[in-house]
């Protein structure tokens, strides 16, 4: 474990329509080979939430042992496909030549050229050849290199390594617990402070004039938590400060790094808000940490996803216990995966992103004792038996804070924490159970609960500046293999009661007190379900996926009627229907003049949809106060009986209103109840052909199993969801984002059963819609393919 190393360098760029990966530098010298992800966004955004922080009690029923084998098999496919060919071959020989020489092989990522997969999750690369994570060793570490428009002179670093420390909290956005936050960071480092080894400030006001006048001292590193987004509008990273009166001000990365950049000591931002790491899909520097190295800010570690309180502990410390040791920030980063990996079972080890500029080091620390030939303050850490349990005396006594405090969720982590790494550790099983009545026994495997408060979409409370710990003290030890924790203000029981009122008065209230927390845990518990419930829905506005999912933007799609988004999670189809929640409606209430017979009174609809690179999903709740099922056996006929149906077809906006329709590229797809007592549902299409009278319409059609299809009766109607594959409608080649359509979605109502049913009226989403012009597509309504849901 040297630290010194080779660089493979591999830069991904777009060939026609996928990509290549090119080694543009390592010991084995350059190579090429074509490069095609390999899963969909649905895959990519269900991996995202699986190694990310748990959300609800019942995600603890996933063993763990699964959990890991599923990142692993989803790691070995980024890996085969990276690594594979020519650049397989290189970067083998280029291991090969390092281990020869007892140096490491830095493995480095450009992905300037193809933002669009700037939010595949690298870190998590498994080669099957070395059977492990490369990120997971300091003999390979990983790391996404950036250009950057200077480079700054390493700094020599004499401890305390110092670390400015910015807590937003705007007041007119939903708050998160930032005073928790506080609580992990000072508990989880105060052996460190406590050594020496780090000082810890923080700014007292999240504005930048507070922080240009904090940078006027030196630093080391600026640590910011809080809430990070993106700006769509101006495409671009931001993270939320505040303005003096103390509302949101979205600062951008450029805006933020122009105040860091003259910070002559300032090498390193980590940035703790949930969407640190990312970027628009089209600029490579517009997240807020790639704009930090752009503008000369050797190293960002930013997290890609949230991360849990439990996770946040661990990285904490060890990242500025590594660093205080003297390790180079890619080393550092590698041991601090694997204390993550190591500490739970879960892989949250992979959520840090780290981000690089050049090959220097950012930091050269000298210890204090160096001139005399004793060992400096991090080496005497390390070897010192006290120092893990001045850390597990660090989070125990803050845990017993919070605990008097009636701050379970703060506590919580912690002591689950001191329980993974010593499960005898005084009382911390009898708290944990205080704090979490239906805990089981406590281990590496325990997962914290809804503990992060969700990051995305919120921030947190006001902050304030906590205090250095430079006095604080490691627990005596109570046997020899037993450390005895600083213990909190006692409440002795005595062994006999006395019959005394204001004992009962405070058994009482301790009573209420109890089912009050009780009632709270309750709450977040059920917030967590409703979350974890609508996770998919969410996760629809996720754009980091959306290149993934549907491809770069290549074209402007220009006026439309409708516009409908990608889904990074595509739909399932499942009649569930919670997948469509945040998705846009749009309404079917045109009455069609040739088939709108017979008014019916109540009947209407409404329609939802999405899109990926494999298929078009539909989505409709149907008013309608009888059911009238289909006859399976004439499908050509369906639009005929209960039914929603819709014409596509390529842009129709340069075709006249008496162009025909187009063989082969028009297609009439019909969702129909079946008359068969279960209420089923299928799908049919109708293709463009001939009439007996010569004219050119949708003449025949044919069931579709290819297309899946649910409905589901309700109070007033039904609902149905659909799935259908591009090959269905004529697509050979999946859509680019910004293609535009033509477009009708229309509702049937049918009268009769049996095999005596008839069209009894057709509703349509296109007011210009009628039995006419079905077979005119210059006179459909247009869709467009957008980016977001």
């Amino acid at each position: 474990m040297s630290g010194d190393y080779l660089d493979f360098d591999i830069a991904l760029t777009r060939e026609g329509q996928g990509y290549a990966a090119h080694v543009l530098d390592s010991p084995a010298g350059q190579a090429s080979t074509p490069f095609t992800l390999p899963f969909g966004a649905a895959d990519l955004a269900r991996f995202m939430v699986a190694v990310g922080p748990p959300r609800v009690t019942s995600r603890r029923l996933v063993p763990a042992e699964s959990r890991v084998v599923d990142v692993r098999e989803y790691g070995r496919r980024l890996a085969d496909a990276l690594l594979a060919g020519d650049v397989g071959r290189a970067f083998r020989d280029s291991l090969a030549t390092a281990t020869a020489q007892g140096r490491d092989l830095r493995l480095r990522l450009r992905l300037d050229a193809v933002p669009d997969l700037d939010p595949v999750p690298w870190e998590y690369l498994y080669d099957k050849g070395l059977e492990r994570f490369v990120a997971l060793s300091q003999e390979t570490p990983v790391v996404r290199l950036l250009d950057a428009l200077d480079r700054p002179p390493v700094v020599t670093v004499e401890p305390p390594l110092r670390v400015l420390v910015m807590v937003s909290s705007p007041s007119d956005l939903e708050p998160l617990a930032v005073d928790r936050e506080k609580q992990l960071l000072r508990a989880t480092t105060g052996d460190l402070v406590a050594a020496g080894l780090l000082e810890v400030v923080v700014v007292e006001d999240a504005t930048l004039i507070s922080l240009q006048r904090a940078l006027l001292d030196d630093y080391h590193v600026f640590h910011f938590i809080g809430h990070g987004g993106f700006d769509d509008q101006a495409q671009e990273g931001v993270l939320a400060l505040e303005h003096p009166d103390g509302t949101a001000h979205l600062v951008s990365g450029a805006r933020l790094g122009t105040l860091l950049h003259d910070a002559r000591t300032l090498q390193l931002a980590v940035l703790n808000a949930c969407e640190g790491a990312r970027t628009s899909g089209r600029d490579a520097f517009s997240g807020v940490g790639q704009a930090l190295v752009r503008q000369g800010l050797p190293a960002v570690v930013a997290m890609q996803t949230e991360i849990s309180d439990r996770a946040a502990l661990v990285f904490s410390h060890e990242f500025y216990w590594f660093l205080t040791r003297g390790l180079g920030i890619d080393a550092a980063m590698c041991e601090v995966r694997k204390a993550m990996a190591v500490s739970d079972e879960a892989a949250e080890w992979g959520t840090a992103v780290l981000l690089r500029s050049g090959s220097e080091q950012p930091f050269a620390f000298v210890g204090p004792s160096t001139a005399t030939g004793q060992p400096g303050a991090a080496t005497a850490l390390r070897d010192d038996p006290r120092a893990s349990d001045a850390r597990l005396a660090s989070l125990y006594t803050a845990a017993q804070g919070a605990i008097a405090a009636a701050d379970t969720t703060t506590a919580l982590p912690m002591l689950e924490q001191i329980a993974a790494e010593r499960p005898d550790y005084a009382d911390v099983t009898e708290l944990i159970a205080r704090v979490r009545p239906d805990a089981g026994p406590p281990g590496p495997d325990a997962a914290a609960p809804a503990d992060r408060s969700q990051r995305a979409g919120v921030v947190n409370p006001r902050p304030q500046t906590f205090p250095q710990q430079h006095d604080a003290q490691p627990p005596q030890p109570r046997q020899p293999d037993r450390p005895e924790p600083p213990q909190p203000e006692p409440h002795p029981e005595p062994e006999q009661p006395r019959p005394d009122p204001e004992r009962r008065q405070r058994d009482r209230g301790r009573g209420i007190g109890r089912w009050v927390r009780l009632a709270v845990l309750g709450v977040v518990v059920v917030l967590g379900l409703v979350a974890w419930r609508t996770l998919p829905s969410l996760l629809q506005k996720a754009d980091p996926l959306v290149a993934a999912a549907c491809g770069s933007s290549s074209v402007d799609p220009g006026a439309s009627d409708v516009t409908i988004g990608c889904a990074p999670v595509a739909p399932v189809v499942d009649g569930s229907f919670d997948d469509w929640r945040s998705v846009t409606t749009h309404v079917v209430d045109a009455p069609v003049p040739d088939f709108a017979r017979v008014p019916v009174n109540g009947l209407s609809a409404t329609w939802q949809a999405l899109w990926d690179k494999d298929a078009l999903f539909l989505h409709a709740v149907v008013t309608d106060p009888t059911h009238t099922g289909v006859a399976a056996g004439q499908p050509s006929q369906w639009w005929r009986g209960d039914a929603v149906s819709f014409e596509v077809g390529p842009d129709p906006r340069k075709l006249s209103a008496a162009a025909p329709l187009r063989k082969g590229k028009d297609f009439h797809v019909i969702l129909a109840l079946l008359d068969d007592g279960d209420r089923g549902a299928a799908a049919a299409v109708n293709v463009v052909g001939t009439s007996p009278k010569g004219q050119v319409v949708f003449a025949t059609g044919s069931r579709r199993p290819g297309i899946a299809v649910v409905a589901r009766p309700t109070d007033t109607g039904y609902e149905l969801e659909a799935r259908v594959p591009w090959s269905e409608i004529g697509r050979s080649v999946p859509p680019a984002r910004g293609e535009v359509l033509g477009f009708n979605v229309n509702l049937s109502d049918a009268r009769g059963s049996g095999t005596d049913w008839a069209l009894r009226t057709m509703l349509s989403s296109n007011p210009s819609r009628s039995g006419a012009n079905q077979n005119h597509p210059g006179t459909w309504q247009t869709l467009a393919l957008g980016d977001s849901g």
